[in-house]
C-alpha cells in the first residue's frame, strides 16, 4: 500500500484497484455498488497527451464517499482516445485551468461505472484479483464444471489430494489421449513417464455370456450358437484395454515411493483413473538408476550395508531378486506390475 501511494505510476490499473480494495475490506468492492460505499473513487485523467501509465495519480478524496481517488486515462469519455468530440475535451481542459471541475466531475459519474464494470469483468476471470476463496471464484467453478475435476463435489485422492486447476485444459476433452495423460502424471509426480497404448488386456465375461452345455429345459440363446457369439472360457481378450507406463531410471527413494502400497503409487493410480474414466488395465514398469544389491548375512558375520537399504526395503520381485552367487547385478528384471486404478 505504501509503495502504491509513493509511486502509483509503477502499478497496473487492475493491480492498484485490487490492492486498494484489500486495504479497506469493510467497503463494497469496486463495480458492485453505487460508488459512494465502494473502496475507492475512480476518476478520468483527461488530456490530449499520450498516457505513460494506466494510473495517473492517487490522492485523498475531499468529497463524501470513498477516502481515496484513483485517476486513470483508461476508458475515459473525454480525451485523446475518448468518444466525445475534441472541442468538448478542449473545453473541459480550459475549465480545469480555471479551477472549474464541474464538467469533469459530472463525467466521472459515468467513468466510475465504466471502470468499475471493466475491473469487475477482469476480476471474474483472473484469480490474482479475487479477494474471496479460490474455490469460490467464478473462473474456478467454471473450469471445475467443464473439466470434471470434481473439486466442488469433494472428490479427493487417497490422501485428500485435489485435481490441479492447471490441468483443466488437459482433462476437458473427451476422449482423452495418451499425450494428455502423460502431461498430467509427469507434472504431478515429477517423473518423466513414457507410455505405450494398445498392449491389450483381459475382460471377465458375465455368467450369461459364457458358453455352456445345452440344457433341454432352457431355450438356446443366440449368443451361444457357434459363430453367433459363443466364447470359450471366462474371459475375453481386448487389444485396446491396456496400456503401459514406463518410468526412467529412478533414485531409490523415488523407486520405493512408486511400489505397490506406497503413497505415490496410490496417487498415480488415482490420477490415471480420474483421467481415463474407463476400465483400463495399466501396467507400471519401474527401473533403478543404481544397481540393486541386497545380501543376507548369517550368524555374527558382518556384511557391509548397501547405501540404498534404508530407502529401498527388500521386497522380492520388486526391489530384491534371487540369483546365484556368480550372477551379475547388472542383469535383473525390473519391477513390472499392474497399477491399481480403483477410485476411492
Amino acid at each position: 500500500m505504501s509503495l502504491l501511494r509513493d509511486d502509483p505510476h509503477a502499478f497496473d490499473l487492475f493491480q492498484a484497484i485490487s490492492i486498494l480494495e484489500r486495504g479497506d475490506p469493510a467497503r463494497a468492492r469496486v463495480g458492485t455498488s453505487v460508488g459512494m460505499d465502494e473502496a475507492l473513487r475512480l476518476a478520468a485523467q483527461v488530456d490530449l497527451a499520450f498516457a505513460p501509465s494506466d494510473v495517473s495519480g492517487l490522492h485523498e478524496s475531499k468529497q463524501p464517499g470513498p477516502p481515496l481517488t484513483l485517476k486513470s486515462p483508461v476508458l475515459t469519455l473525454a480525451g485523446a482516445q475518448g468518444p466525445l468530440p475534441m472541442p468538448f475535451t478542449e473545453l473541459l481542459m480550459e475549465r480545469r485551468r480555471a479551477r472549474d471541475m464541474a464538467g469533469l466531475e459530472f463525467l466521472d459519474v459515468f467513468n466510475q461505472r465504466l471502470l468499475g464494470f471493466l475491473y469487475r469483468s477482469r476480476r471474474k476471470h483472473h484469480l490474482a484479483l479475487s479477494t474471496e476463496s479460490i474455490n469460490q471464484a467464478p473462473i474456478v467453478r467454471s473450469l471445475d464444471a467443464m473439466s470434471s475435476l470434481g473439486r466442488a463435489e469433494g472428490v479427493r485422492g487417497p490422501d485428500g489430494q485435489q485435481a490441479w486447476l492447471r490441468h483443466a485444459g488437459l482433462q476437458g476433452a473427451a476422449p482423452r489421449s495418451m499425450a494428455s495423460l502423460l502431461a498430467v502424471v509427469r507434472e504431478r509426480m515429477g517423473v518423466h513417464f513414457s507410455g505405450k497404448q494398445f498392449v491389450g488386456g483381459w475382460h471377465a465375461l458375465a455368467l450369461c455370456d459364457r458358453a455352456r452345455l445345452y440344457d433341454p429345459g432352457k431355450p438356446v440363446p443366440m449368443t451361444s450358437r457357434l459363430g453367433m457369439g459363443a466364447c470359450l472360457g471366462a474371459r475375453a481378450w481386448d487389444q485396446g484395454a491396456g496400456l503401459v507406463l514406463d518410468a526412467p531410471p529412478l533414485k531409490p527413494a523415488q523407486y520405493a515411493a512408486l511400489l505397490p502400497g506406497a503413497k505415490n503409487n496410490s496417487l498415480l493410480g488415482w490420477l490415471v483413473a480420474r483421467h481415463l474414466q474407463s476400465d483400463f488395465q495399466v501396467r507400471l514398469r519401474l527401473d533403478l538408476a543404481v544397481q540393486p544389491e541386497t545380501r543376507l548375512s548369517a550368524g555374527g558375520e558382518q556384511s557391509p550395508r548397501p547405501s540404498t537399504a534404508a530407502e529401498l526395503p527388500p521386497r522380492l520381485g520388486l526391489s530384491t531378486w534371487l540369483c546365484s552367487a556368480g550372477a551379475s547385478v547388472t542383469h535383473y528384471q525390473p519391477a513390472n506390475f499392474l497399477l491399481s486404478t480403483e477410485e476411492g
